[in-house]
């Protein structure tokens, strides 16, 4: 439970706290005379394409997979899970970035992230005394944003033309759960459950963007990450539960309180996958995806 937290809240409203093609391609044309403003406002320059980048965030980790460049990620998160290969790759941050680390790994660049300013604003101080290019990638809350994110680190990283091929593939998908959206016959309504303690995603995250994206209606009208009350719940009686938490099926249905709520009684309880659906990257459209694939079930 700690561990859940920890990671699919924390980090959910951290980052909110990532579809993509991974596959090699042909190296990128290095571009030159790099100028990209990042999320504190500092303008970052770089004499070329960098080829020795440091990742902080997951979300990041898999903007760069996308844009064709696994090959020159050097230093990943401890929560880096996607694609594969990044479990081959040097850890670098947990709890705390650590410098000393990433120091020695000698980076051209290191993204960090704007929802780690506030508890490792040192750290990337210390990186940038030593004279390591610190680019902090800024907040995304909503597709759009993340698509800006996607943008913006291919003009960092010379890939501007791996990165419209991203959004432009992301537009796609939007578009075809749009379309499939206007022939669902109704917007079922859902809950969806990120822990047992019943933390829950309201409006303002991307939980909840991409269930109604695809079509659902969310029985939780208020913002964020929150916890909800039992008794709201089961008032509410939705048709689908939505959780992204292991065993979560087997401990809702052992719930004696919630036997008569339609989506236990209709087998209705999907495990999903919340990296999916909280990640600021190209896989979101994925989790949208995957979520109207269960109402149209």
């Amino acid at each position: 439970m700690k561990w859940f937290k920890g990671i699919a809240v924390v980090l959910l409203l951290a980052v909110l706290t990532a579809c993509g093609n991974t596959e090699s391609k042909a190296p990128v044309e290095k571009t030159e005379k790099i100028e990209v403003k990042d999320a504190t406002g500092d303008t970052i320059k770089l004499s070329e394409a960098p080829t020795k980048i440091i990742s902080l965030m997951p979300s990041n980790t898999e903007i760069l997979f996308s844009l064709g460049l696994g090959d020159d990620v050097i230093g990943v998160s401890a929560y880096d899970d996607y694609p594969a290969e990044t479990k081959k790759i040097t850890k670098v941050v947990s709890t705390n970035v650590d410098t000393e680390k990433i120091i020695s790994l000698k980076p051209d660049l290191v993204l960090g992230h704007e929802s780690m300013l506030s508890s490792q604003k040192d750290a990337y101080q210390q990186l940038k005394d030593a004279g390591i290019t610190v680019f902090v990638v800024p907040d995304a809350t909503n597709l759009k944003d993340t698509e800006k994110t996607i943008t913006t680190i291919g003009e960092l990283t010379g890939t501007e033309k791996e990165a419209t091929q991203v959004t432009t593939s992301m537009e796609d998908q939007k578009a075809t759960i749009e379309k499939q959206a206007k022939e669902l016959k109704t917007s079922p309504k859902v809950w969806i459950e990120i822990s047992p303690d019943l933390y829950t995603a309201g409006k303002g995250t991307f939980m909840n963007e991409m269930l109604e994206l695809a079509g659902g209606t969310n029985i939780v009208t208020e913002s964020g990450f929150i916890p909800y009350n039992e008794e709201k719940v089961i008032q509410q009686n939705p048709a689908i539960i939505l959780s992204v938490y292991p065993d979560a099926k087997s401990i809702i249905s052992e719930r004696s309180a919630w036997k008569d709520i339609s989506a236990v009684k209709n087998d209705q309880i999907y495990e999903m996958d919340a990296n999916k659906l909280s990640r600021p990257g190209p896989r979101l459209l994925e989790g949208a995806a995957d979520i109207q694939a269960v109402l149209e079930n």
